[in-house]
């Protein structure tokens, strides 16, 4: 897995935990925005088969965790919140734009995987510092999942795209993520 460059501080993990049910509200929130990107990518390429196929895959698989923090927010009484606009994603999305359609594709499984490996990287920080074994337990299996998704929207820009290409975008897009992390403020989010 590629290294971040941008650390996110164990202090944040501390902001979690002091307004809980509003950062699992905005998981929720992201859960559910991955689950739709997936599909969105899935259905925009149906001539890619692979691709189709994995990320229907990631697609459900996302809707399971927003289910799950449903869950988790129920058993502390709360529900799910409204849900705004992600000020890291827009600033990325906003960055990679482009209107030819196999550019746009390529941008977003390489963007993809680095978000992925920032959900890694933080939901790996609640596993191992959550007071709450369970809810540590639930975010250490979640990281996993985080590293998969990582490993699979690589895998399929170098199945799709030259290394040439990808490698380069990659590393500036490394770039450009740890400058939108760096631009959020620390609290109960996810980005």
């Amino acid at each position: 897995m590629r290294r971040l460059r941008h650390d996110t501080p164990r202090a944040w993990v501390d902001v979690v935990e002091r307004d809980l049910v509003a950062f699992l509200q905005d998981h929720a929130a992201n859960e559910q925005r991955v689950s739709r990107a997936a599909l969105t990518l899935a259905i925009q390429h149906p001539e890619r088969e692979t691709l189709v196929r994995e990320l229907v895959d990631v697609s459900i698989e996302e809707l399971e965790h927003f289910r799950q923090v449903l869950t988790l927010l129920e058993a502390r009484g709360a529900g799910l919140g409204r849900d705004h606009p992600d000020p890291y994603m827009r600033a990325l999305m906003k960055r990679i734009s482009t209107p030819d359609r196999e550019e746009w594709l390529l941008r977003r499984l390489v963007l993809f995987a680095i978000v992925e490996r920032r959900g890694y990287e933080r939901f790996a920080l609640l596993g191992e510092h959550l007071a709450d074994p369970t809810l540590a337990a639930h975010y250490q299996e979640l990281a996993r999942s985080e590293a998969r998704h990582h490993a699979l929207y690589l895998r399929l820009a170098r199945q799709y795209f030259d290394g040439a290409r990808v490698d380069p975008l990659l590393d500036r897009y490394l770039d450009l993520e740890a400058e939108a992390m760096r631009a959020q403020p620390l609290g109960p989010t996810l980005h």
